[in-house]
């Protein structure tokens, strides 16, 4: 059982571990597809806004240009009111342009659009925020813009572009510069790129690492916009691309790459950055966004799979778990049933086999094991069937459960068999469960307005005086059991002595199974004379002359054969031999005279018993009134209702019955009244004390007397001498037999004798 239980879990584990590498694919496939949607949202932005800038610096380069184009048209442009005019126009075209002036080259500003006081405008040397990029101005022909910072004459955060306007002898004639706003120039291409505001924008110089541009709003613009990023920030960052791209910044910077990478920054906050390079300004633009947003993303779709996983592999598991349980429960039956007896659900033979080593064991505490077997339940199985024999069964093994003591194994052992193992060892407390047991068991069963009556034998046997096995404990409760049966009704506890008697007896039955066929069986007959002196007839006798044991005497072999199931065939052959040896002998002297057969109980119980019988008699042609057929009152206590239409049967054909052994068995008076009954024999037992023993007279006397008031014929068997035969005589005894006047004969002695007589 355990290992199918292993097997189905194991199949389990392994949908278990199928769904589990699936689900962690599926996660590892969707974690690359967010991040891989993340990067290229971030570099198409990146794209976008490196464009915008470029786009923006161009456009803002050729304004410039235009502008100083018409200065250089005007020579008296530092006082010419129409200069300011064009500056204010220049403004008009370009709204995200604040403010745009004219410079001398000693950083002075001479005019200055918008209105402004050009007065308090600084001087953009003297300016440390303008100063660098004002000196850059004057060495180069090309557009330059400054870093940001906040121009207080406007109040705004400003990127300052300047352009030195030159004649065509390279002459600087004046130098204009633009105040470009950051929000309405960086800032409206930034938000257009980044409507979901989740991602942070920045625009770095390269010269010095200042921020052109920001979009997180959680910096503080002055911190951010006045000091450069740090050197341990910026080598971070290099650590990241050389590790995940391989590539120098140097490198970097030619090709004008377009990377993405997760980077930490000094805070220990992980970031997912995209970053390309603008070699024309020479500028660092990224946009990055907070690696828990991405990782937030992918949790909530994680969460999807994880909950569809966590729901199929319930759905598995309470699938297997009903499996499971289901085989368990089939398993649980299947031992049950392999252990345990299906009609009395007591335990059977194996669970003892199995489980034996319970009591067994090196060091084991005492025990006993009682062996239970019924008496004529046979009987109940072939008359009224397996019904009415399972149904007293199992209520059989009820009695036997309200009546063990608790912590007893009780089991059925075989057809009519039940054991106890108990720890109870004391030979008075033993005998006296058993006593309880048989008494309990022996009472009736009623069953369909039917009665039912058996008896029971006990063997008891003792762990370690008995045994030291199973198997040795079971034969030695067996031998006392068998013991117990020659009384019946009784228990016994197992003694060394009863050893030889139990093999003597199992030597019996193997040698009595071969018997017949070794033709070792034979029959001799003893005479029976009646009052008159004359032969009235012969009893049959079986005997048996073993190759191996010997002479064996009826009253050992005899007991053998019924309980091992022989005596109906030994039966019948007993009756054919002597029904074709008395017609031989009828035929040889010409004479006739009356047999007499015994019937065991087992041939009486067939079912087609009288059938038999007649048939045996028409095949050797002998005449039916010539034939008794003799039984014991043990009989009786099988189904009278049975026996008795049997006996009527029977007596009908013309043969008669004879009651052998009359006054040692069960039969009652008002029983004997009922029975179709020809001849009442008494028994040897009486006869042998009949001289001396009054008791015995009177014993006698009285069964004649219910002979004579039934209108029986009454015979004494074992008559041995004269005293006996004027006794019995005297008493009214209608017929003899004994060794007084012959003993058991062979065919061959029995016509001799009766030619002699």
């Amino acid at each position: 059982m355990a290992k199918i239980q292993q097997n189905i879990w194991f199949i389990f584990y392994v949908f278990a571990l199928f769904f589990l590498i699936l689900f962690a694919t599926l996660s590892y496939i969707n974690w690359k597809t967010i991040y891989k949607d993340y990067v290229i949202t971030q570099e198409n932005k990146v794209r976008l806004i490196a464009d915008s800038t470029r786009s923006l610096f161009k456009t803002q380069e050729t304004i410039l240009n235009i502008v100083g184009a018409h200065v250089l048209e005007d020579n008296n442009h530092q006082t010419n009111p129409d200069a300011i005019m064009t500056l204010n126009t220049t403004l008009l075209d370009n709204p995200s342009i604040d403010a745009i002036a004219l410079v001398k080259t000693d950083g002075t500003m001479t005019s200055v659009s918008g209105g402004y006081d050009v007065t308090k405008f600084p001087n953009l040397l003297e300016q440390e925020s303008s100063r660098d990029s004002f000196l850059a101005t004057l060495k180069s022909h090309k557009m330059v813009f400054g870093r940001t910072y906040y121009f207080k004459p406007i109040e705004q955060w400003i990127v300052p572009i300047r352009k030195a306007i030159r004649d065509k002898n390279g002459r600087i004639v004046t130098i204009i510069t633009a105040a470009l706003r950051v929000k309405d120039s960086f800032g409206s291409f930034g938000m257009n790129a980044d409507q979901s505001h989740r991602h942070s924008i920045s625009i770095v110089r390269d010269e010095d690492f200042y921020f052109q541009y920001l979009s997180d709003d959680e910096i503080d613009n002055t911190l951010a916009y006045s000091t450069p990023i740090k050197p341990n920030e910026r080598e971070a960052i290099q650590e990241a691309i050389t590790l995940t791209h391989h590539i120098t910044m140097d490198e970097f910077r030619e090709h004008e790459y377009l990377i993405s990478f997760i980077n930490t920054d000094l805070k220990g906050k992980r970031y997912l950055t995209s970053l390309t390079y603008d070699k024309t300004y020479k500028l660092w633009i990224s946009v990055r966004i907070p690696l828990n947003i991405v990782l937030q993303d992918f949790l909530q779709k994680f969460a999807i799979y994880f909950a569809i996983f966590v729901f199929i592999n319930a759905i598995f598991f309470l699938l297997f778990k009903t499996i499971a349980k289901a085989d368990a429960k089939r398993n649980a039956d299947l031992i049950f049933q392999a252990t345990h007896d299906q009609l009395t659900n007591l335990f059977n033979r194996s669970y003892l086999q199995k489980n034996i080593s319970d009591w067994l064991f090196e060091g084991a505490p005492p025990f006993s094991i009682l062996y239970i077997d019924l008496d004529h339940f046979k009987n109940i199985n072939d008359n009224f069937g397996h019904q009415y024999g399972d149904y007293l069964l199992v209520e059989l093994a009820k009695r036997i459960k309200a009546v063990t003591p608790k912590n007893a194994t009780i089991l059925r052992h075989g057809g009519d068999e039940f054991a106890i193992v108990t720890n109870i060892t004391k030979d008075e407390t033993l005998l006296a469960l058993a006593h309880t047991l048989i008494d309990t068991i022996s009472k009736p069963y009623h069953f369909h307005q039917l009665t039912l009556i058996v008896g029971a034998s006990i063997g008891i046997s003792k762990f370690p005086d008995h045994g030291n096995s199973l198997d040795i404990l079971l034969r030695a409760a067996d031998i006392a059991m068998y013991e117990s049966k020659k009384i019946q009704n009784h228990a016994q506890i197992f003694q060394d002595s009863l050893q030889d008697e139990y093999l003597k007896h199992v030597k019996i039955e193997h040698e009595l199974r071969k018997a017949i066929e070794h033709h070792e069986l034979f029959v001799v007959y003893q005479p029976q004379i009646d009052h008159t002196g004359s032969i009235h007839g012969v009893e049959a006798l079986a005997r048996w002359k073993s190759a191996t044991l010997g002479i064996v005497p009826p009253d050992q072999f005899i007991p053998v054969a019924e309980a091992s199931g022989q005596m109906v065939k030994i039966g019948y052959f007993i009756l054919s031999r002597t029904l074709q040896e008395i017609q031989e002998i009828q035929t040889t002297l010409g004479i006739t005279f009356q047999t007499s057969i015994n019937i065991s109980v087992r041939q009486f119980m067939e079912e087609d018993f009288l059938e038999q019988f007649l048939n045996a008699i028409h095949d050797i042609g002998m005449n039916k009134d010539l034939i008794t057929i003799e039984i014991t009152e043990n009989l009786f206590i099988e189904d009278v209702d049975y026996i008795l239409p049997l006996l009527h049967n029977i007596q009908q054909c013309g043969i008669q019955i004879s009651m052998d052994d009359f006054g040692t068995g069960y039969s009652s008076l008002n029983m004997l009244r009922k029975l179709p009954i020809d001849e009442l024999k008494i028994d040897k037992s009486f006869i042998d004390t009949i001289v001396e023993d009054k008791t015995a007279q009177k014993m006698v006397q009285n069964i004649i007397a219910i002979g004579k008031n039934f209108n029986m014929s009454v015979l004494a068997e074992g008559v041995e001498t004269n005293e006996q035969i004027a006794l019995l005589t005297s008493f009214g005894c209608d017929r003899f037999q004994g060794y007084y006047f012959a003993k058991p004969l062979p065919k061959d002695d029995l016509i001799t004798f009766f030619q002699k007589r």
